[in-house]
């Protein structure tokens, strides 16, 4: 897996710098990127940022500077392969709960069981474009390194503090890499996405610290937005996340970096790193309130219903754990507001998603069973069945979805937990 700072929304235009710093004319203290004094000027300001009086491990991270075309046959090659054998029962699952609007979606999404909400059947050839166009670095924990991506047509003093910014989010993986390893190992995409929440919010919260301090250095630039505000205003403009997958990979940089400034203010840089240690292991644990409460999880044991005339066992069954933060963008595409997706996804106990698919993968069938420690809002299930598409059961502090894109009827039965 690579790691990169998600381009940002067309409409954001890079959000903590763009929006925040207008630049325009050249400044000594940005620099290009590509350049390797430029990278070790970045380094060494991280490393000061995250509390390092000294470098703890020797060297600038191996540095590789690609062209944007060589970028965009990179990602059409992964598009091309992760295609080659067709939407699977998962991404037909996902297109089937409306996470995604095809059988294809973002590209270094995270993965959970058997595939998850994080499996990716291609990417569209808008979406190459604009990640080519607006990437400007990433970090791998395969092979430790960071490649920067030049674009030639993108020199004035905007687009190289854009690409510094980016270039300090991804310093920050390549030092976390060193102290704590991110290739760790997680079960469901609830999984993933709480971890992610950490991972990127530790590099967001520096990028900001980082973003502040080049501030003064710019002409024109006043201010910074704060991550609270860059969250809200996630929470605000959701439409513009795209799909409802997408947005849960974007809103874990603002969860997180939100997070883990309000770690750093009660304990520094310290802190920022015992937060590993001890940070939510559900989604749910990071939609905090204005209370600064973190809901509570119960340890509910789910049971979804399946399929009665569709395989439960073998290659075309997957289950997962989706998590309060896949819930709570679930609820938003499907049209009910930020208020009542936010509040109702606090409630989030615990849930069981199971996709069917027949040997031939052309019948695919979804159930998933969603618990609650206190009882969905009527609104919830008015919104989920206003199509007709999806069947919503209601229990006292239970949700059961189903839905299938086979062409006769399908016999739902009570299975045992798996």
């Amino acid at each position: 897996m690579k790691r990169s700072r998600q381009p940002a929304l067309p409409c954001l235009a890079l959000l903590l710098l763009s929006a925040g710093l207008a630049c325009s004319k050249h400044d000594f203290a940005t620099c290009d990127i590509t350049q390797s004094a430029c990278q070790e000027d970045i380094y060494y300001k991280m490393l000061s940022l995250r509390g390092d009086a000294y470098d703890p491990f020797g060297s600038l991270p191996s540095v590789t500077v690609i062209s944007e075309a060589q970028y965009r046959a990179i990602l059409e090659e992964e598009a091309a392969t992760t295609a080659q054998n067709g939407p699977s029962p998962w991404d037909k699952g996902l297109v089937l709960l409306h996470f995604t609007s095809t059988a294809s979606s973002q590209v270094d999404a995270g993965t959970g069981v058997d595939g998850g909400a994080g499996s990716d059947a291609g990417t569209s050839t808008s979406d190459i474009d604009y990640m080519a166009a607006h990437t400007y670095a990433f970090y791998s924990w395969k092979t430790k390194d960071v490649t920067i991506i030049s674009h030639s047509d993108q020199t004035d003093d905007s687009a190289q503090a854009d690409a510094m910014i980016s270039l300090a989010h991804e310093l920050v993986h390549a030092l976390q890499d060193r102290e704590f390893d991110l290739d760790k190992s997680t079960i469901t995409s609830d999984d993933y996405y709480a971890n992610d929440t950490i991972v990127e919010g530790d590099a967001r919260f520096y990028e900001y610290l980082f973003t502040k301090d080049l501030c003064p250095h710019i002409s024109g630039c006043k201010s910074v937005y704060t991550l609270t505000y860059e969250l809200d205003y996630y929470w605000s403009h959701f439409d513009a996340l795209g799909s409802p997958l997408n947005a849960a990979t974007m809103l874990v940089y603002p969860l997180g970096g939100k997070y883990e400034n309000t770690v750093y203010d009660s304990g520094g840089n310290a802190a920022v790193r015992h937060a590993y240690a001890k940070a939510p292991q559900h989604t749910v644990g990071f939609l905090i309130g204005d209370d600064g409460i973190m809901p509570p999880v119960s340890a509910n044991d789910v049971c979804p219903l399946a399929a009665k005339d569709l395989p439960l066992q073998g290659d075309s069954v997957g289950a997962d754990q989706f998590g309060a933060l896949l819930f709570y963008t679930f609820l938003r595409g499907w049209g009910v507001s930020h208020e009542v997706a936010f509040t109702t996804a606090q409630t989030w106990a615990g849930d069981f998603l199971l996709v069917q698919a027949n040997t031939d993968f052309s019948t695919t069938a979804v159930s998933w069973r969603i618990e609650f420690s206190a009882a969905p809002p009527a609104s919830v299930v008015q919104a989920l069945t206003a199509t007709g598409e999806l069947t919503v059961k209601t229990e006292a502090q239970a949700l059961q979805i189903t839905v299938s894109d086979s062409t006769t009827p399908i016999e739902w039965m009570t299975v045992r937990c798996q």
